[in-house]
């Protein structure tokens, strides 16, 4: 294998003609993007909601959004992506802006979107239970871009470009929200002893920063910018 062919573009996420049809309205394409993407953008939409009904309510208008006004997007399978959290993005703005109008409180429901892990115990799945909602309670701590940055980067599998995009900023002004959310988390936790798990949830997210920032060339972020 040629260094050429080693370093050639994965495949893309959508074939042409899901786009296309994406583009043209019609419900079987929309339907592949939503087999595709549907559990990211769910996982997504629990963790910036919390509250699971919500979520699944906002997964469909989005796909809705989708099936209505595809044929507003330009670009190919990764344009399709990047719309859809777009729109979710603003769909749970929104959503939280009524809940606030109304004085709801916000009431967490961490039901994990994907299915339980058979190879955990009960012992096992109360520390992770724990753990989510320590980084929960530590990430309402952080500020709005910060939280949405971390949920963009680490629940949707975003890069930082593609945040850059759903939040109209600059990949490098994403990546130093991102540096300070997770110093921040980090903080947080220890400052109130969480447990084991939680914290080693985010020192995992700091390393993997710090890797990604070092595959880049893109260092630390500039002291004084994109504060969030």
């Amino acid at each position: 294998m040629t260094a050429a062919e080693e370093h050639e573009a994965p495949p893309p996420l959508l074939p042409d003609e899901v786009v296309e049809g994406v583009k043209q309205g019609d419900p079987a394409a929309v339907g592949e993007v939503y087999v595709k993407l549907a559990d990211r953008l769910l996982g997504y939409l629990i963790a910036r909601v919390r509250d699971r009904a919500a979520a699944e309510d906002l997964l469909e208008a989005t796909f809705m959004e989708l099936l209505q006004r595809g044929n507003t997007i330009r670009g190919g399978s990764a344009s399709i992506k990047v719309w859809l959290f777009r729109a979710a993005h603003f769909n749970a703005l929104d959503h939280l802006r009524k809940l606030k109008r109304r004085g709801e409180r916000l009431e967490a429901d961490l039901t994990p979107f994907d299915q339980p892990d058979g190879a955990r115990g009960p012992a096992s799945r109360a520390e992770a239970t724990e753990a989510a909602e320590h980084v929960h309670e530590a990430m309402e701590r952080l500020s709005v871009e910060q939280r949405q940055v971390l949920l963009l980067r680490y629940v949707a599998g975003l890069s930082a470009a593609e945040v850059g995009e759903v939040m109209d900023k600059t990949p490098g002004a994403v990546r130093a929200l991102q540096h300070r959310g997770e110093r921040s988390l980090g903080r947080v936790l220890q400052s109130e002893g969480a447990t084991p798990e939680a914290a080693a949830t985010s020192e995992a997210q700091e390393e993997r920063s710090r890797r990604e920032r070092a595959a880049t060339g893109a260092g630390a972020p500039p002291r004084g910018s994109a504060e969030g």
